[in-house]
């Protein structure tokens, strides 16, 4: 039996009676780990969107983060995040450098608030082990481990010890894994069952395309969404700047991509072009009204209002 399954594009939210004055005094912050975050929506921890600097920008506005784990001296980054004052958020692998990189951290004294298991699909043995170990060693830490797709999966993520849970394979915009293998589950359909599956919170991870798209992972039960595309092209996202025909544009990359791995092996990413926007700030400023605007239409003050808000199929 084939099942039928829906993508944010596919559905939308039905209006309820608002009850507040305003949108402005809807509120949009979530308690996720250790911390409350202004917003429930961060950059994706790859290459081509995030830098340190970057996520001190973040950090600084009180959004949440999570650097991504390629070629960086998590040590040093650590370090300086929370000399700063700031919390620190990192990624991590399954193979032998993880190994070393966690060494390094627990040698300095250090303590990442938050540590994102980060591999393409994360229900395997090896990410088992991994969390184990950084459970064994930094059992203060709020582990988040991904990715998953299932419910089945997600079940035994948190049972292996994750705090959170990041759902979703093959939904990002660089992302060809779904070209390459045949595999991938749009994300209404995946957030949903995931989030009914656990106790833990349930990050969304890909295919936010519009602003609604947020209420529409939230209203599945996602408690924090991951965009990679949404948050790339800004004077404040990674990648190098193009100019083509007087035009500029920022690289956007898969990190699964030949640009990120650094060799042709394995590929299930592209690179792709996208408009140089400027400041990032008019976007924050956007997606912060637009979720408001959200929570508005919901009938209710803040984002559990999300929660009991009726979902339609429409038919494109």
């Amino acid at each position: 039996m084939i099942k039928t399954e829906l993508n944010y594009g596919d559905v939308y939210l039905v209006p309820k009676k608002t009850v507040v004055d305003s949108r402005k005094a809807c509120d949009t912050s979530v308690q996720f780990g250790p911390r409350r975050f202004d917003m429930p929506i961060y950059p994706a921890n790859m290459k081509s969107v995030v830098s340190d600097e970057t996520c001190e920008y973040f950090a600084r506005r009180g959004w949440f983060y999570t650097l991504h784990r390629f070629n960086t001296d998590s040590v040093a980054f650590v370090r300086d995040m929370q000399e700063k004052g700031l919390f620190a958020s990192i990624s991590i692998g399954v193979n032998d450098d993880t190994i070393a990189q966690l060494e390094a951290l627990a040698d300095a004294g250090l303590v990442p608030e938050y540590m994102t298991l980060d591999i393409a699909n994360a229900w395997c043995v090896k990410a088992e082990s991994m969390i184990a170990r950084v459970r064994r060693m930094f059992p203060g830490t709020f582990l988040i481990g991904g990715n998953i797709a299932t419910a089945d999966a997600a079940r035994d993520l948190e049972s292996w010890g994750c705090d959170a849970i990041k759902a979703g394979i093959a939904g990002g915009r660089v992302c060809i894994t779904k070209n390459k293998t045949g595999f991938h589950r749009p994300m209404v359909s995946t957030v949903s069952e995931c989030a009914a599956a656990v106790s833990v919170p349930v990050i969304a991870d890909g295919g936010i395309v519009e602003h609604g798209d947020m209420a529409k992972a939230l209203a599945c039960g996602a408690t924090m969404i991951m965009a990679g595309s949404l948050f790339a092209g800004y004077d404040e996202s990674a990648g190098q700047i193009v100019e083509i025909n007087g035009k500029h544009y920022k690289e956007y990359f898969g990190s699964a991509s030949q640009y990120n791995k650094g060799a042709y092996v394995n590929v299930e990413g592209k690179k792709i072009l996208v408009e140089y926007k400027g400041s990032i700030d008019k976007l924050l400023r956007e997606l912060k009204e637009d979720l408001q605007s959200s929570i508005s239409y919901a009938g209710g003050t803040d984002l559990a209002a999300l929660r009991d808000v009726e979902m339609i199929f429409v038919h494109r």
